[in-house]
Order: structure tokens, then C-alpha cells, then sequence
């Protein structure tokens, strides 16, 4: 049964309720959609985000100074864990006159959070009144984060923000590659279409419905696709391998969210689809939130959103380390993200916004390989675009000095592609390929994260003991 075979019949046997109250829900104006829900922490928020966007840099630095104190104050008054900690480092949040008073207070490892979660909830607050969210795990220590309704209409409104700048709007016609799909009574489903929205879970990625896959995407038309990185990438290698076409006229932009985006997954998208991929950073954490601008593809955070810091590492690295504004239920105070960055600037002198730009996103701390001497394998992901003939690929590292690359085959793969991949691995690593021996194995598949995601480096080494950090 093809794609579209399958599609039909799920749209034609779906109950006639579930059919009309999504139309129904896509009918709503964003506002009025997620009052609905979240309150109007949307509304509030997207409109101080449009007064506030070309704030001077004196400004955002007060308005930092002052959200970062409120949450303090709130965090002593409401939260165990810093309530015990501000008496530990004998800090008081209300003396507080700058924001280098911060630096006392110290950083906090997703080790703590996860061992220590229902000391970060707002005490006042009934857990089982907040969402519950999941991260993947991707740099190996998942957790559980708790959301209050404002802070999920804020992020919404944040989002909307950031894709307005390409024309992204609700009623934009878009294809959506998403973790999975609930309908009704909890059905999991592969796929689903209704009005704007061409929805398509990555847990049925398969080979077997892609070349359908591309057909249906084309009849659709989209104005944006939207998905993974490591999905796009996978959808696009198809595209390029078979020589198909999925463009149109009206496609705008690919829009990559939730995982770094790698030079090489960029360059092979915009070549499959023939548009800019437009990149989205943001963390079920709440702890920072950015993207790209109107005229450049490097990162852009918002001030509005948190007060980001840079942590130095190793190899000329800086680490993301944020205190999210937005989440007052369950607050993250100089939180390390994990996320690693390269090239920092306060302004961008395109759009002339005082948002703090990144050129390079480096990826997680765990998509680095590590050698028998203990050193970093700097920029291993910019060559992997050379690799040939493979529908996924991943590394796997348990031991320094000892790493497997996992390729998935497609079916022009031959002898002569592995040997290809060992004289590139060869020269990737330079100098250092004497120090490491990565073994190349083929299997059927790539195990996803729990959300559906398919991590460049299954790293199981502690990297921040290599990290200098």
C-alpha cells in the first residue's frame, strides 16, 4: 500500500468529530488559539517582543539586570533548592547591583537538576498542575522539566517571533516532520493532513514510503517544511541520490529546529529543496531561544528571552550557560546547556539588532570524538558531507582511542565507497589518526533518543573531563 493509499484511508475513516475540530482549531487566530490553553502570556509576550526588538544595548542590559533579579527574588521566596543554596553562598538577591554579582552563584549541571527535580519546583505549585516535559537525552543525561502554561505561551510567542521574520504565520501551508502524532483516543499515527498542515512522524521514516513520500509533498505544495536536522538530512540524501524533485514555486524555506544544525546538513537541504534553511535553537529547558535573522544564517539569541553566558572550554569552545526568563515554575539559574559555540558578537550589523550573534553552532559536548591521549577531535562533523552512498550514519564512542562509525547503506553502496570513508577518515583526522581507531560498521538502522532524535556522536565517555572543564 503506497503512502497516499494510506493517507486516504485514515482521513476517510477518522471520525467526523476529530476531523472538524481540527479544522476548527486551525481556523483560530494564533491569539485566540492559545488563550485558549496557555492564557495570555502569548499575546503579552508577542507584542513586547515587537516593541522591544531594536532596543538599545544599554537598554537590554537593564532589562536583564531586572529580570534576572525578579527571578532571584522569586527562586529564595518559592524554590527549596535555591533557598538553601542562596543561605549556603550567604547571597541575597535583593543587594544584588549588577549582574557580575551572578558569579557566585554556581553553575548548575544537569546532573543536579535531574537528581534534585522537585527541589526546582515552585513550592506553591501542585506538579500535576504543570506540563511535563521531556529532553532526549542527547548528551546522555536526560530529564524531566516542569513548564507552567505562560511559559509554553511564551515560547509560542517566541517562535512566532523568530519565523515571522521569513513569513512564516499559522495559516502558512507547511509540512511538518514531527516525533509522532496523537489523534483522538491516543492513536499513533505515520501521518496526517488537514488544512495547512501536512504532518509526518519521523518514526515512520522508512524507505519503503519515501519515494510516496516525495510524491504527496509535492501535490501538498508547502510553503515551509519544517523538522530535525538529522530528518532533513535523511529526506534530502534520498532527494539527491534519486534525482527527485520536491520543489515548487510557492516553498519558501526549510525550517530545522530542536538539533544543531551542521554546515553539511544546511548545504545538502538547500541543495535537495533549492531554499534557505532557516534554523531555530531553543531547549525544553526554557534556558535560551534563538535563530537565525532576515539576511544571515548565524544564530541569533534573544535578550528577551534569558540571560545567556558564554563558558570558556577547551580547543577555543565556549559553552551556553542560561537563566531563562520565561519559566518562573520550575526556574534554571546559570544553567549549562551543554550546547557549544564559537565566534561571539553583541550586534548584527544587518538586521541592527543588540542580540547576541553566533557564527558557529560547535553542536553538544557529547558530538566530539576523544583520542587515547585524552584530546578533543575538533570539527570531525564538517567533513561528514563527503560520505557517500548512505542513507544515516553515526559514531559511537565508549573508550578514548577506540570509536565505530554506523552507516546505514543505501543501495548503490559498494566496496569502493568504505574505502572512500577510510581515506577520508584518514584525513579528517590528520594528524591525530594515529591516536584513534574508528572502526566502520554496517546495520540496518539508527536507534533514535526517546523524542525521536538521531544524535551525530552516541558519546558514553564523560566529556567534560576532556574538556577541561
Amino acid at each position: 500500500m503506497t503512502l497516499a493509499n494510506v493517507l486516504n484511508k485514515f482521513i476517510k475513516s477518522s471520525t467526523i468529530i476529530e476531523r472538524v475540530s481540527l479544522n476548527i482549531y486551525e481556523r483560530m487566530t494564533p491569539s485566540f488559539r492559545y488563550k485558549i490553553f496557555y492564557g495570555s502570556s502569548y499575546q503579552r509576550w508577542l507584542t513586547f517582543l515587537k516593541k522591544s526588538a531594536y532596543w538599545s544595548k544599554e537598554k537590554f542590559i537593564e532589562y536583564k539586570f531586572e529580570q534576572t533579579k525578579n527571578l532571584l527574588i522569586h527562586s529564595i521566596k518559592n524554590v527549596p533548592y535555591y533557598r538553601k543554596l542562596f543561605s549556603d553562598i550567604d547571597f541575597n538577591p535583593d543587594k544584588m547591583q549588577s549582574l557580575d554579582d551572578l558569579k557566585i552563584i554556581p553553575l548548575l549541571s544537569k546532573e543536579t537538576v535531574r537528581d534534585r527535580i522537585h527541589e526546582f519546583i515552585d513550592e506553591r505549585i501542585n506538579p500535576s498542575k504543570l506540563f511535563k516535559k521531556y529532553t532526549s537525552g542527547s548528551t546522555g543525561i536526560p530529564l524531566t522539566v516542569y513548564r507552567s502554561s505562560e511559559s509554553i505561551g511564551a515560547f509560542l510567542a517566541f517562535r512566532a517571533d523568530l519565523l515571522s521574520r521569513i513569513g512564516h504565520t499559522a495559516r502558512s501551508k507547511q509540512v511538518c516532520l514531527w516525533e509522532k502524532i496523537y489523534i483522538g483516543k491516543k492513536r499513533k499515527l505515520p501521518f496526517v493532513k488537514y488544512r495547512n498542515k501536512f504532518i509526518i512522524s519521523i518514526r515512520y521514516f522508512t524507505k519503503k514510503f519515501l519515494h510516496d513520500l516525495v510524491r504527496e509533498i509535492f501535490r501538498f505544495d508547502p510553503e515551509y517544511i519544517l523538522g530535525y536536522p538529522s530528518a532533513l538530512a535523511v529526506l534530502s540524501g534520498f532527494i539527491k541520490r534519486n534525482k527527485l524533485s520536491i520543489c515548487r514555486q510557492r516553498l519558501k524555506a526549510v525550517i530545522s529546529y530542536t538539533e544543531t544544525l551542521y554546515d553539511w546538513q544546511r548545504e545538502l537541504i538547500e541543495e535537495a529543496f533549492g531554499v534557505r534553511v532557516f534554523s531555530l535553537y531553543a531547549m525544553t529547558e526554557a534556558s535560551a531561544f534563538g535563530g537565525g535573522c532576515e539576511y544571515l544564517d548565524n544564530l541569533h539569541l534573544y535578550p528577551q528571552h534569558s540571560l545567556v553566558e558564554l563558558e570558556d572550554l577547551s580547543e577555543g569552545y565556549k559553552e551556553i550557560v542560561g537563566t531563562g526568563f520565561t519559566n518562573y515554575a520550575m526556574p534554571l539559574i546559570r544553567y549549562r546547556t551543554g550546547d557549544m559555540v564559537s565566534g561571539i558578537k553583541i550586534y548584527c550589523t544587518k538586521c541592527g539588532r543588540y542580540y547576541q550573534v553566533v557564527d558557529q553552532m560547535e553542536g553538544r559536548i557529547n558530538d566530539f570524538l576523544v583520542n587515547e591521549e585524552g584530546n578533543i577531535i575538533p570539527r570531525l562533523m564538517t567533513w561528514i558531507k563527503i560520505f557517500p552512498n548512505i542513507v544515516q550514519f553515526q559514531f559511537f564512542q565508549e573508550e578514548p582511542g577506540r570509536a565505530y562509525l554506523k552507516i546505514v547503506r543505501a543501495k548503490k553502496y559498494t566496496d569502493a565507497d568504505t574505502q572512500f570513508i577510510r581515506s577520508k577518515l584518514d584525513e579528517m583526522l590528520g594528524p591525530m589518526r594515529d591516536t584513534i581507531s574508528v572502526e566502520i560498521v554496517f546495520v540496518d538502522d539508527i536507534q533514535e533518543t526517546a523524542s525521536g532524535k538521531t544524535p551525530l556522536v552516541k558519546q558514553k565517555l564523560d566529556m567534560r573531563k576532556f574538556l577541561n572543564v
